[in-house]
């Protein structure tokens, strides 16, 4: 699984959570004043959902949130038109049903569809008796009345379109039994097909025997379906292959300040994932905060014990080829051969803030702990000089930049590599001369895409000016295991703001939701138990641990 796809996880977590709150309370605020059999609403869900919430305690759950200190100050994720719709017009269903509604509507699923746009959704609940003519009543009246309400016959059930005051469309399926609700009529229609031709995730065996007899004692429950991803352009967002994968669940908690979603990874196959190629590698042990500089807002490390099995699935990723060619290609099987003999079995890499005012871009830095540096060095130079030039490259010798702003980086020797894609490879930041800086450490090789972010990096860390010790940095890592496959770290207030060519770390969904997401640290971790993949995924409100 890429990257980029286990941060969509952490939103569609956060949709779910700080939306669902918003409004639906009072809809939802139930008492058990029956015991009748629930139908299964997993009958209805579409094979192809990308994930789905489930919970039975949906008072539980927005008790929870808004509880949240992110909630009592008005930072909300305003992300999904159903819900906002909701909030706007069942807020006062209780006014209508003064003994409450069935212990039925305590049961909700929620659906989430390609593409993924706020209207590609959809929810489900049970009904109980009497639900059926309430829930219709309110609706029609709560619809507009500038357009009557249409009834379509689908393959012998009816759909019925109730427009709504503000120009949209409310496509629902009514039976004695459930309700599902979607502003998408075709999402209505693929519901009905999944009922009536058993095409549904119950009648996936891989999800019915995951799902099947969970009681666990949490709010709620996501489950995710992990798929092999290829990334786009950074305007593009994440483009799923068509091939559909394993899924992963996660359980929901919290507290004031954090969201805590731990989960586990459920089956195994051979295909080139994230997931796949972080199962293979041998954990890490500890964080990098005394190798980060003290405004590091974004840094994430790997395990790296089988090279080949990270190399093969970062080498496959779309934009690690856009300039490829067979220079390019020699120059990348020359550095992974290098790295086969010298690197070490962690990679971390990180983007801090230059501390020049002027420089607008970030600094971005990789470092690979290295077991001969003296022997590495030497390899790195028979390479440059036997390197074939490219026309108008940089000089490969020693290079120097700006060492007046950085005296104690000026005793390491710095290089440029001929153009690569190693960097590219492992970070995602794209540069389209592909040319990497290089210089050795204290036993780190260090790359980075121009010479003065690795006398930026050097200069903080001979200072001491590095992350370990900072209120934040301490309170991620105290969320998260200390041994990890793979961990990663995001002050998205400042991730927000960089250049197109680093966005691609970020899906773009973030960027349109900025407004809430810029309040949060983001925490992404990877373990690995008996070859099990327990994923887990932490939002961290700043303000309220700033202020803690």
């Amino acid at each position: 699984m890429k990257l980029r796809l286990l941060i969509r996880i952490a939103i569609i977590l956060s949709v779910v959570l700080l939306c669902t709150g918003f409004g639906v309370y009072s809809f939802f605020r139930m008492n058990a004043v029956e015991n009748r059999h629930d139908f299964n609403l997993y009958s209805l869900v579409p094979q192809d959902a990308i994930s789905v919430l489930e919970t039975d305690r949906v008072a539980d759950l927005v008790e929870d949130i808004s509880q949240l200190n992110c909630s009592k100050d008005n930072h909300y994720l305003y992300v999904s038109e159903l819900f906002v719709y909701l909030k706007e017009y069942l807020y006062t269903l209780v006014d209508d049903t003064p003994h409450g509604l069935s212990r039925q509507m305590n049961k909700m699923l929620i659906s989430f569809h390609e593409p993924d746009t706020p209207l590609n959704q959809v929810l489900y609940c049970n009904l109980g008796a009497g639900d059926y003519e309430l829930v219709e009543s309110f609706i029609q009246k709560y619809s507009s009345s500038s357009f009557p309400s249409k009834f379509f016959d689908y393959e012998g059930e009816e759909i019925r379109i109730y427009p709504m005051a503000d120009g949209k469309f409310l496509a629902t399926y009514f039976t004695s039994d459930f309700l599902a609700i979607s502003f998408q009529k075709r999402l209505i229609e693929q519901v009905i097909d999944a009922r009536r031709e058993k095409k549904s995730l119950m009648h996936l065996q891989s999800f019915r025997m995951m799902q099947a007899g969970k009681h666990d004692n949490v709010a709620a429950k996501v489950y995710v379906r992990m798929k092999n991803v290829d990334m786009g352009k950074p305007t593009d967002g994440i483009r799923f292959q068509t091939r559909l994968g394993s899924w992963a669940e996660f359980d929901l908690k919290f507290n004031e300040d954090a969201i805590y979603c731990s989960g586990i990874s459920h089956g195994v196959d051979s295909t080139q994932t994230f997931v796949n190629a972080l199962r293979l590698q041998k954990p890490i042990e500890g964080f990098p905060g005394a190798y980060l500089p003290s405004t590091t807002f974004f840094y994430d490390c790997w395990a790296f014990s089988d090279r080949e099995a990270v190399l093969d699935f970062t080498s496959h990723q779309e934009y690690a080829k856009a300039t490829y060619s067979d220079y390019i290609k020699q120059r990348d099987e020359e550095w992974i051969a290098f790295l086969n003999d010298y690197a070490g079995e962690s990679v971390m890499s990180c983007l801090f803030q230059s501390r020049d005012t002027l420089n607008k871009l970030p600094h971005a830095v990789m470092s690979v702990p290295i077991s001969d540096e003296q022997a590495a060095e030497r390899r790195l130079r028979f390479l440059l000089n036997t390197t074939p030039r490219e026309k108008n490259a940089p000089p490969a010798g020693q290079i120097y930049s700006e060492y007046a702003k950085y005296p104690k980086a000026r005793r390491f020797k710095q290089y440029v590599l001929p153009r690569n894609t190693l960097l590219t490879q492992m970070t995602g930041i794209t540069e389209s001369a592909l040319y990497t800086y290089t210089c050795f450490y204290r036993g780190h090789l260090l790359l980075a895409p121009d010479a003065t972010s690795l006398s930026a990096y050097i200069e903080a860390l001979e200072n001491g000016d590095v992350l370990d010790g900072t209120p934040m940095y301490e309170e991620g890592i105290r969320s998260v295991s200390p041994i990890y496959n793979f961990v990663m770290m995001v002050d998205m207030e400042e991730m927000l703001h960089q250049p197109e060519t680093y966005v691609r770390l970020i899906p773009n969904f973030f960027f349109r939701q900025a407004n809430f997401f810029r309040n949060f640290m983001l925490a992404v971790q990877f373990t690995y138990t008996e070859g099990v993949a327990y994923p887990n995924i932490v939002l961290l409100y700043k303000e309220g641990n700033q202020n803690s």
